[in-house]
Parts: C-alpha cells; sequence; structure tokens
C-alpha cells in the first residue's frame, strides 16, 4: 500500500490521500469561448479533479465576469471537485495578476461555494496565508500552500524545508513542483516527498518533479506520497504532463483499488 495521510480530503466524493493519488485535469483558455469548450469536453476526460488556472483569462483582472465564468464552468462539470488557482507570474504563471483582483476572486468564489481548493504560494507569507485560512473557516474549501520552481530542483534538504514550511504556515495541502536537470533531481524531489510523508503523517501531498525527464514522478509520485497528478486535458499547465487517458491507465496498474 502507498503511504497515504492519515487526514485524507474529501471533496464532492473525491478523496484527496486515498489508494490512489487524483488525477487534476487544468483548465488553460483565455476567452469565455475557450475556457467553456474545455469544461464541456471534462466530461469526456472524466478526471478526478479540475483547476481552474484563472491566471491564463484575459479578463481576470474583472471580479463579477470572472465569478460568472467560474460559476459557468461549475454547472459545466457538475460535481467534479474545482481546485482554483492564479498563479503568481514569478512562479510560472501565464500573465501577471494584481493581487487585488486575486483575492478578491477567491473571495467570492469561496462565498458562491463554487470551488473546493485554494492555491497561495508560500512566498506570500504566514500572515497572508493565515488570512486566507480565517477566509475559509466556514466554508468546505481546503488550502493548498504551493511553491514551484521552473529553473531547477533545489536540493533535497531544500524542497523537504519548503514543504515543511508549508505545513506550519498552516496548508492543509502541500504542494511543490521542480524542474529537474538530471534524473538525480527526480530521485531527490521523491525522496524528499517521502521523507515529509513520514514527518507529516496527516497533510495531503502534491509533487512532482516536471519536464520530459521528471515524467515518470507524475507516474510513480504516490508511491512515494504525493497525493495528486497533474494530466493534460486540452492544453498542458506546466512540462513533462501526460495525457490523462494514458496516466489513468499507468494508475490503475500501480494502484490497484
Amino acid at each position: 500500500m502507498r503511504p497515504q495521510p492519515k487526514k485524507p480530503i474529501e471533496a464532492r466524493g473525491k478523496v484527496l490521500g486515498g489508494p490512489r493519488p487524483l488525477v487534476c485535469v487544468p483548465l488553460v483558455g483565455k476567452t469565455c469561448g475557450e475556457i467553456l469548450a474545455e469544461a464541456e469536453n471534462i466530461p469526456a476526460i472524466a478526471p478526478d479533479i479540475i483547476e481552474l488556472r484563472v491566471d491564463a483569462w484575459e479578463f481576470v483582472e474583472e471580479t463579477a465576469p470572472s465569478v460568472s465564468m467560474i460559476r459557468d464552468v461549475r454547472m459545466t462539470v457538475g460535481e467534479i471537485p474545482v481546485i482554483l488557482t492564479c498563479r503568481g507570474h514569478w512562479e510560472g504563471g501565464f500573465k501577471k495578476v494584481s493581487d487585488g483582483a486575486k483575492f478578491s476572486l477567491y473571495r467570492e468564489a469561496v462565498a458562491g461555494g463554487l470551488v473546493d481548493f485554494l492555491d497561495v504560494e508560500l512566498a506570500y507569507g504566514d500572515e497572508k496565508i493565515r488570512e486566507t485560512l480565517r477566509m475559509l473557516e466556514n466554508f468546505s474549501v481546503s488550502l493548498i500552500v504551493s511553491f514551484h520552481d521552473f529553473e531547477k530542483t533545489p536540493p533535497k534538504e531544500i524542497l523537504f524545508s519548503t514543504l515543511a514550511a508549508q505545513i506550519r504556515a498552516g496548508g492543509q495541502v502541500a504542494k511543490l513542483a521542480a524542474m529537474p536537470r538530471s534524473e538525480e533531481d527526480v530521485l531527490a524531489l521523491l525522496s524528499a516527498t517521502l521523507l515529509i510523508r513520514r514527518e507529516y503523517p496527516d497533510i495531503p501531498l502534491i509533487t512532482m518533479s516536471m519536464g520530459g525527464i521528471g515524467a515518470v514522478s507524475r507516474v510513480t509520485g504516490g508511491l512515494f506520497g504525493s497525493d495528486l497528478t497533474f494530466a493534460v486535458g486540452s492544453k498542458a499547465s506546466a512540462p513533462g504532463q501526460i495525457p490523462a487517458a494514458d496516466l489513468k491507465q499507468c494508475l490503475s496498474v500501480l494502484y490497484p483499488l
């Protein structure tokens, strides 16, 4: 049995931290038409969860249209859990989005019961993370605290300390993605994941090594404690993502239910 968290998170019938890692498909369209077309294709792909990458949206600085779009996506995908992400441009976001627009959209989406997870970068610091947690107190929404390095993979000790910092800051899910320059970097990422799973056994984890070298981590990461893996639906949101159908087939072999 793979190393699972002691306190998995259930969202709309899906369990983050169950026997098999969840498969997440990102929606990365820029226009209303592109976003809805991706959402309409989701039932055919049948992922466990989707991620709305609103930092790709042309209109993301406008809260009302953005909330309306999230509502339309929710109606289209039904009861599939949704991660709401506005990735900072400094960690691979599609474009620069003001903090005001980002957190205003987060507040409205949470209050409307439209999403199940929020993603906030560790770089915002403990105070902003605590503020976000207070915002979620009366809602069934879990906070993912994340870190991404698209240039390199830090040493294993730094990977471990970064994940630990996410958990200490209050992250209900810790997420880390790094770009490998060698096969050893992939092993460092997987090793750090296993060490964190053992040191912090309660918290669900999402970790991945990016790019072609790191693609193996998207299949095998669950064996080391990662509870979710990203796959390509219509378009990839990060290098090394595998088509959803292929990934699900691999997971069914490694993690029989």
